[in-house]
């Protein structure tokens, strides 16, 4: 067997792909170093913008807010590679592949840029992306409760929940509103990770105010049982083998 040989790549061809990139600037956020790099400049530079809901619904779980302000508060953004495990499945699904550009949708609690600048990255247009979170650090990002939405019904193409409906007691209603604001035959997506020391169902196990563990879902099918007879068909779905940690994802096509 022939010993295989190392890719390298020649400055001139080093030089032709930064011209590339700089031609089509939005290749620029498929890297996790750089849409964690422009978010936190961007953060810095803005002065720290900051803003939080005031009007908490009764499902926001305790802690959720001060939790999250006081990470932006310590510039941590936390991990790039996070909305990976949602969007790349997403990217490749119809009509979201090659239909990007002309789709609205809304992503629920991303709390800084960088998942912004992930759907741009993988072809959604900056004018047909909308977010919210309850703590935000930018003026892209709306303040409002994922338990009652301020959009209309049947807004958005795609909708978005990555790694946040943990932080609700009442993650029925959570979802409720994802699918109110979802377009007939549009796509929810959602993530969120199960922990098994700390069991399923609300957890709320604090030792300070900016504690929080939230709802622990396990199983993919309790997500489809929360959506309920408003689910059209699975069109991507991911959990854990037996009782160990990991992801539970579900993108799911909805019917009205």
């Amino acid at each position: 067997m022939s010993k295989r040989k190392a890719l390298s790549i020649s400055e001139s061809q080093l030089r032709e792909m930064i011209n590339i990139l700089v031609k089509n600037p939005s290749d620029f956020f498929l890297s996790g170093q750089c849409r964690r790099y422009l978010a936190l400049d961007r953060w810095k530079s803005g002065g720290r913008y900051l803003r939080i809901h005031e009007e908490l619904d009764e499902g926001v779980m305790p802690g959720a807010v001060e939790h999250n302000r006081k990470e932006l508060e310590r510039d941590d953004f936390g991990s790039y590679t996070r909305t990976l495990r949602l969007i790349n499945p997403l990217k490749s699904l119809d009509p979201v592949y090659g239909g990007a550009p002309n789709m609205a949708v809304l992503t629920i609690g991303p709390r800084t840029e960088m998942e912004i600048f992930h759907l741009i990255g993988v072809g959604f247009s900056p004018s047909n992306i909308t977010a919210l979170d309850l703590i935000s650090s930018s003026p892209l990002i709306d303040t409002g409760d994922m338990h009652n939405l301020p959009y209309p019904d049947r807004s958005f193409q795609v909708v978005i929940s990555s790694w946040v409906i943990g932080y609700s007691s009442s993650p029925q209603r959570a979802v409720d509103e994802m699918i109110r604001v979802c377009a007939d035959g549009g796509l929810v997506a959602i993530g969120a990770t199960y922990e098994p020391t700390l069991g399923r169902g609300v957890i709320n196990k604090r030792e300070s105010d900016s504690d929080i563990n939230g709802s622990m879902f396990g199983s993919v099918s309790e997500f489809t049982d929360m959506i309920g007879d408003k689910l059209n068909y699975i069109c991507f779905q991911q959990e854990p083998v037996g009782e160990q940690k990991g992801a539970v994802m579900l993108i799911a096509r909805i019917k009205h």
